[in-house]
């Protein structure tokens, strides 16, 4: 016995609905692959070769951020050695000016120079980049150095004032220091103000950095130096010799004494300058290790960028192929769906 299926036309009506559904989907990401270039769907369509595209692409997100590390470094560094070539300007200009003079007369140009350089190195030394100061080592939030001239007194100052009356009973510019002989003068140079002037005591009395420097990862397998520190022993010895010129009083003092203040001026300025080089060589070789770091991680991306697209990148002309093929399925299965739609028994009754 025949029966008749109500269902029937509502199943034929709906099969072209459905696979349109699905022709839609497939579009869309066709659509998505010939506009990005690269698989709508990596893990889908790669299984198990997702891991390698995943890891390629980690290893290229690292040399990324390290080439981005290196870029804040460089301008660290950059900023550092012009602050270096400026605070070594200075002490060779100081220097050089009181070579040319004799003994007699270098008293007393040392003191005139002196006291604006001892402020010009404050402010090398606070030198700000990028919201960080450079010669504060792994304290680069905070400045340094404190000016030494101010008011209220700096700590140093009153450190080096305090040391000198100790010393000799009176303080430094007064009447009684012309009595203080060459002998003298230099003892305190080498005993009590150059105590000052030790790593501990600058820490204590003059600067705010820590004599950690930045070691900065500029490659997967190097590890430099990027900083230098306000307690490094070039810059204690320069503000020594600073303040042997502006800060004791020569001009008070007698003629053999300010010569021997002055020598140990000179000395100092000379050592200072021999470090201050040293510093810029070493920089100057960190610069140029990061440059050779940023040149091979730039191939090493480029290889692997090259690898990840091998992995991820789709045929354009094959794409392109897709979406007219299912273009031309969907107007097809529209097309059938509209004439399913119009069979009707009363069209066939009369």
């Amino acid at each position: 016995m025949m029966t008749t299926g109500f269902i029937s036309s509502l199943t034929l009506w709906n099969a072209p609905r459905t696979g349109a559904a699905r022709l839609q989907s497939d579009l869309a990401t066709a659509t998505r692959e010939i506009a990005t270039g690269r698989l709508a769907d990596v893990g889908a369509t790669l299984g198990g070769g997702v891991t390698e595209a995943f890891g390629l692409r980690r290893q290229s997100a690292v040399l990324a951020a390290l080439t981005q590390s290196n870029a804040a470094a460089s301008l660290r560094l950059q900023a550092t050695q012009g602050a270096l070539k400026e605070i070594q300007t200075a002490a060779d200009a100081t220097l050089a000016e009181l070579t040319a003079l004799p003994a007699s007369q270098r008293g007393q140009t040392a003191a005139e120079a002196a006291r604006g350089r001892l402020a010009a190195l404050t402010g090398a030394l606070n030198t700000n980049a990028s919201g960080q100061f450079v010669f504060g080592g792994t304290a680069s939030g905070t400045a340094p150095l404190t000016a030494y001239e101010g008011s209220p007194a700096s700590a140093a100052k009153t450190a080096v004032d305090d040391a000198f009356a100790l010393y000799f009973g009176f303080a430094p510019g007064s009447a009684a220091a012309s009595g203080i002989t060459p002998s003298q003068i230099e003892s305190f140079i080498d005993g009590p103000l150059a105590g000052l002037f030790t790593e501990a005591n600058w820490k204590q009395t003059w600067s705010g950095a820590s004599s950690r420097t930045i070691d900065s990862q500029i490659s997967l397998t190097e590890t430099v130096s990027t900083s230098v520190s306000a307690n490094a022993d070039a810059f204690r010895k320069l503000g020594m010799a600073y303040v042997i010129a502006s800060g004791l009083g020569l001009s008070g003092l007698s003629q053999d004494a300010q010569e021997a203040a002055t020598g140990r001026v000179m000395d100092l300025l000379g050592q200072a300058s021999g470090g201050l080089t040293t510093m810029q060589a070493d920089l100057g070789r960190s610069q140029s290790r990061i440059t050779e770091a940023n040149a091979r991680m730039a191939k090493q991306t480029a290889l692997l960028t090259g690898q990840v697209r091998d992995l991820e990148s789709v045929d354009p002309a094959e794409a392109k192929a897709r979406v007219d093929a299912i273009t031309t399925q969907m107007q097809m299965s529209y097309g059938l769906t509209a004439q399913l739609r119009s069979l009707s028994l009363i069209n066939f009754l009369s």
